[in-house]
């Protein structure tokens, strides 16, 4: 395998070099991959899913005025509250006395005591304020309480390590926690806290305290299907600084003294205190179903149009983990009127305004191919296509909701902005409570950075963080199918993967491109195991990026998921051009880039995806009758390592692939016959990317018609019966242990002031 500096020349190889690889072709095709959404989070402690949080991020937050914040992102104020008149009342009451808050010493970075009882009489605070506002107009109903937990750990589902100092939570919660002692519920935290005694100016308190709020608002967005949005806070000495996250935007606001500015903390918490559940970030759509034991799985009540369905288990949620995206959650649902052993799929999700939804885009692509290809194409591929049974623009009121015109009350990002940097934690160390309440960092005592905490005004890095427009959108699909990545028969994912090539042939034909084919959305239909009369295919789903092929005259927005993405989609660029030294005619060579075509995506990119579904099968599966040895296991592991994370090493892969062997892959022997079926479909792939860019001015479109060859090579196999009784089971990974080990077993002390 060639390193990172080799280049390979002759006619149809690529002359490969990643110095060359732009990391981004123009200012509307950047090529992003979640950190979020890799092994390292999954398994990494809180320090390591904090680190990647804050790089998911790119290090920084737009810090937008305070009274923005108030007017488009703060919870309105209940009408007829007056605030002016409320701080005179606090002040009569002796709630403000000698120019602090009653229980709040006026200079919190010099009190002796832990910052946990320096901070303890906010919840006295809140009440206080609460209760003034009752008296300026009686039968105000409170929805909120302010709760201080400093020691225990936020309980969900998948077991998040966030630990608040304390949350904005519901009266009834507040109400259990204050009677039973117990742990709070992630899924009931409205608004998140975090104290520090330090000044901000101060870099590692102000970088501990930033790095575990942006944290706790992170894990309520990843874990709580019902949030649309939340809010954060974090106080350090008499700094108050609101933090907000939706699918669209991550920010935070200017900081308020809340000492000497009281009127400031009497708005914020009396619009958290009297906020209805929507405004505070739930979605009215949808609702959680009390288990009938602690053990079972949560589930929720969603309604579609003027259906609701009930979940019965999440099939995917990793998109949901990315605080900004499009937090795309898959469950397996019943309808609620209907059997109760009748399945489908509901998938929730946010898309960019001026995207059309997936059913319009469905309906839209089999249209053209009915209208191009005629009617039988047309029934081809609506065979092994999901079928939409249900699908709503979801509403707030009469609106739909979206994450500018709805969520932020229709306000824009101030056009000169501060940024705030987020620095990115490199190290934890264990500490003692006497270590807490310096300067140094428990959690990770070396930041990265530069001296300086803001960015130049106006000036965010390089595709920093933007607000994007998206509306919530949810589709029913009749079909409960089982992905390319849970398949267990080898015959079936193949089967699949030839319907849906099959069906890809039509969908070329008319001028589409799918755009993101993947393991995830690729499925085998098996109709006798969910119970239903018809014939078991394959199906392609996931059709938001699918679009209309057409000439290029800019580099295209590059859309897919990495580990089956096409090597030139990763690249951004042709790969397969001749090599100079190809040209008869030295006239012949390009002068320069001008002569070459602007890259887009092709019918071929969607077939070396279906190429990349398979590598994937075979190198992260072995046949459940003849496993691996530790050996072959780790080879194999390592190889399957630099093949789907390292680009140019992916690129070569394909363009060598006619030398796959057994041996050379470390491979399962039993996959011998379907490894042949493997290089078949490269070679003619390489043949085909080749014959395509010959041309150095135009790409030759007759090169992609290579469908029927695919799909007889993927069903080649499939009449050797060895092949259809190989039952698949995922590949153990030799090298696996958890990240950060040290570091998780540290954290799981109930005793936060050792972990702050």
């Amino acid at each position: 395998m060639a390193n990172s500096n080799s280049q390979i020349t002759g006619h149809g190889l690529a002359t490969l070099d990643t110095a060359t690889i732009p990391p981004a072709l123009s200012e509307e095709s950047p090529l992003r991959f979640r950190k979020v959404d890799n092994i390292e989070y999954r398994l990494g402690g809180t320090n390591t899913k904090r680190k990647l949080v804050m790089l998911e991020l790119k290090e920084q937050v737009p810090e937008v005025p305070l009274d923005w914040y108030f007017k488009y992102i703060l919870p309105p104020l209940p009408d007829g509250i007056d605030t002016k008149k409320i701080v005179a009342l606090l002040k009569k009451s002796k709630a403000i006395k000698n120019n602090s808050w009653a229980g709040i010493p006026e200079h919190p970075r010099d009190d002796s005591r832990h910052e946990d009882d320096v901070y303890a009489g906010l919840e006295n605070v809140f009440e206080r304020i609460v209760d003034a506002a009752k008296t300026q107009i009686p039968g105000l109903e409170q929805k909120s309480a302010l709760k201080l937990t400093p020691h225990a750990k936020a309980t969900s589902e998948r077991d998040s390590t966030t630990m608040p100092d304390g949350h904005l939570t519901s009266i009834d919660e507040a109400v259990r926690l204050s009677r039973s002692g117990e742990e709070p519920s992630l899924y009931q935290v409205w608004n998140s806290h975090e104290f520090k005694k330090g000044n901000e100016r101060v870099w590692d308190i102000m970088n501990q305290c930033v790095s575990q709020v942006v944290y706790d608002m992170q894990q309520i967005m990843a874990l709580d299907p019902c949030r649309r949005f939340t809010f954060g806070t974090s106080i350090m000495n008499r700094s108050f600084r609101l933090w907000f996250c939706s699918r669209g935007a991550f920010f935070t606001a200017e900081p308020f003294d809340f000492i000497s500015e009281p009127e400031k903390l009497v708005r914020v918490f009396l619009a958290f205190a009297f906020a209805s559940r929507t405004d505070a970030g739930w979605d009215p759509s949808m609702s959680f179903i009390l288990p009938a034991s602690p053990t079972e799985k949560r589930q929720y009540r969603i309604r579609v149009g003027d259906k609701t369905y009930i979940t019965v288990k999440m099939l995917s949620d990793h998109a949901a983990d990315s605080p900004i995206g499009r937090g795309t959650r898959v469950w397996l649902v019943i309808d609620e009127a209907g059997p109760p052993d009748c399945y489908y799929v509901l998938k929730d999700v946010w898309v960019d305004n001026g995207r059309e939804t997936e059913d319009e885009i469905r309906s839209n692509l089999l249209k053209d191919v009915e209208l191009k290809c005629g009617p039988d194409a047309c029934a081809t591929v609506k065979k092994h296509l999901l079928t939409p049974i249900a699908f709503e623009k979801l509403l707030i009121g009469t609106n739909v909701d979206d994450t500018s015109q709805v969520i932020m009350r229709g306000g824009s990002l101030p056009k000169t902005l501060r940024h705030l940097k987020l620095f990115v934690p490199q190290q934890s160390r264990s500490t003692t409570r006497s270590q807490v309440s310096t300067r140094q960092n428990p959690v990770d005592a070396v930041f990265s950075g530069t001296s300086a905490r803001y960015l130049p005004v106006g000036d965010p890095v390089q595709n920093g963080p933007q607000v994007t427009s998206r509306y919530h959108y949810r589709i029913v699909f009749q079909e409960y199918a089982t992905t390319m990545y849970d398949e267990k028969n080898l015959g079936n994912a193949l089967r699949a993967l030839a319907d849906v090539t099959d069906a890809l042939r039509w969908i070329h034909k008319s001028q589409w491109v799918h755009r993101d084919i993947s393991s995830g959305n690729v499925y085998w239909y098996d109709c006798g195991a969910v119970g239903l009369q018809g014939s078991n295919r394959g199906l392609l789903g996931d059709l938001e990026f699918a679009k209309v092929r057409k000439p290029a005259s800019t580099h295209e927005v590059r859309t897919g998921t990495f580990n089956f993405m096409a090597s030139e989609v990763i690249a951004g660029r042709y790969l397969f051009l001749p090599a100079e030294d190809s040209y008869d005619d030295p006239e012949q060579i390009p002068t320069s880039s001008i002569d070459r075509p602007p890259f887009a995506f092709n019918p071929l990119h969607d077939i070396e995806s279906i190429w990349w579904i398979l590598v994937y099968l075979l190198y992260f599966n072995d046949d459940k009758e003849h496993i691996a040895d530790l050996e072959l296991a780790t080879a194999r592991a390592q190889k399957a390592l630099v093949l789907f994370t390292q680009i140019l090493d992916r690129a070569m892969f394909l363009q060598t692939s006619r030398q796959l062997t057994v041996e050379g892959t470390s491979l399962s022997p039993s996959f011998r016959f379907v490894i042949n079926t493997l290089r078949a479909i490269a070679v003619k792939l390489h043949t085909a990317f080749r014959d395509s860019e010959a041309k150095i001015s135009v790409i030759e479109e007759t090169a992609f018609d290579i469908h029927e060859y695919v799909v007889k090579a993927l069903r080649l196999p499939c009449n050797n019966p060895q092949v259809n009784s190989i039952e698949l089971v995922r590949v153990s990974r030799p090298q696996k242990r958890k990240i950060d080990e040290a570091e998780s077993g540290n954290e799981n002390s109930s005793n936060k002031r050792t972990k702050k």
